[in-house]
């Protein structure tokens, strides 16, 4: 068996255990931080803290560790990542104070990047006709880990309560980077042509159009996720309609869901019309979701639209990849990653941050006509910004 096609079977189960482990406990940190004292008049402030400072700390991190990767290899970065992210789960797990969850999140974002080091090392070790749909395989088996977790989270946390969902997290983390370091290889290590620095880096991007738009669209992405998960779980507790207790849970992973069952469908499909078309549909898909879901009142209307809406989404980090395998040089392909990876944090930072406003002072149904808005505008950006493609 080649080495590139056993690499994808170890990486997809190991990236679903890191994704079962994040997404088993993201939707509950809410509800634990009302349990270590977070709760009273600042709680949205609070949650929205949480969130925000994982990715004040991936903004500037992220590029740094896809750097190294370019230069010394993505393999050691995951095991660095695996190892960094175990010991933030366990050290969440013991957290007694608001604060201290705050200062677990900023390490999480500062010292992780297990799955995007795992794409980048599928990125530069698979042969370029193969490398699109691989890297789709890999995003497909995450968002297996994001149907999953939730409903995993939920079971131990009524079993064990939230902090033992920490520990469980933490120790499928640690093993899967054992089976990285013992049985993945990388005998593909393109060192980059010329030495630059991290300016230089984003200089590099930015002045390349379809670098420039890949970012973009990674920026928007994330901004939908992390606008509308921090408060979902809360949000679906305003909505009419019975809702038993394990209903937030699927809704939660319903985009997952939608992206396991479509995303390699949309990849043959952009590979025949132009992955750039999968974003522009995916963003416009985005926008038109969340305007229905501003306007729904009952839980199980918004659970079959949230599923639709997430159909939609689930082209957008396929035809990413796929554009970054394709249209980036192979030498800054880590790079790429990295940095596509520090667009979306700064979404997700001030997703966070708008989001939790929009809520103190709108509720949580206006950050749906907030996404709404922001993805009608980002789709016809994103369309102009293609324009220039020929150039790069």
């Amino acid at each position: 068996m080649p080495y590139y096609r056993r690499n994808i079977y170890i990486l997809s189960v190991t990236v679903f255990l890191a994704s079962l482990s994040w997404q088993q406990i993201v939707p509950f940190l809410p509800k634990f931080l009302r349990e270590i004292g977070g709760g009273g008049p600042h709680f949205k402030l609070w949650v929205g803290l949480i969130f925000a400072s994982q990715s004040l700390a991936a903004i500037i991190m992220q590029p740094f560790w896809g750097k190294l990767g370019d230069n010394y290899g993505r393999k050691p970065m995951i095991i660095r990542a695996g190892f960094c992210l175990a010991g933030v789960y366990y050290a969440m797990s013991i957290c007694q104070a608001p604060w201290q969850l705050v200062a677990c999140r900023f390490l999480n974002g500062a010292l992780t990047g297990f799955i995007p080091g795992s794409f980048a090392l599928v990125g530069t070790n698979t042969p370029e006709q193969e490398a699109p749909r691989y890297v789709a395989i890999l995003e497909s088996t995450s968002n297996v880990g994001l149907i999953v977790g939730p409903a995993v989270g939920a079971l131990l946390a009524i079993m064990g309560g939230y902090r033992c969902s920490m520990v469980v997290s933490g120790t499928a983390v640690l093993l899967s980077t054992l089976v990285v370091w013992l049985f993945v290889q990388e005998p593909n290590k393109v060192a980059p042509s010329e030495k630059t620095s991290l300016v230089q880096d984003f200089g590099i991007a930015l002045r390349s159009p379809v670098m420039s738009s890949l970012m973009f669209a990674m920026m928007l992405a994330w901004m939908f996720g992390n606008s509308i998960n921090p408060f979902l779980v809360l949000h679906l507790d305003t909505l009419s309609g019975w809702c038993p207790w394990w209903l937030p849970a699927v809704i939660y992973s319903l985009p997952g869901l939608a992206f396991v069952l479509t995303a390699y469908r949309w990849s043959c499909i952009g590979q025949g019309w132009g992955y750039h078309r999968n974003i522009f549909i995916g963003l416009t898909g985005g926008a038109i979701g969340a305007i229905v879901l501003f306007t729904v009142h009952n839980v199980w209307v918004f659970a079959v639209v949230y599923f639709l809406t997430g159909i939609c989404l689930a082209t957008l980090s396929p035809a990413i990849g796929a554009l970054t395998c394709t249209k980036v040089p192979e030498e800054f392909r880590g790079r790429a990653y990295g940095i596509q990876q520090s667009a979306g944090t700064f979404g997700s930072l001030a997703a966070a941050l708008i989001a939790s406003q929009i809520a103190s002072f709108f509720g949580y149904q206006g950050i749906f006509l907030f996404v709404g808005l922001l993805f009608f505008f980002g789709a016809f950006v994103f369309k102009g910004m293609t324009r220039y493609w020929a150039k790069d």
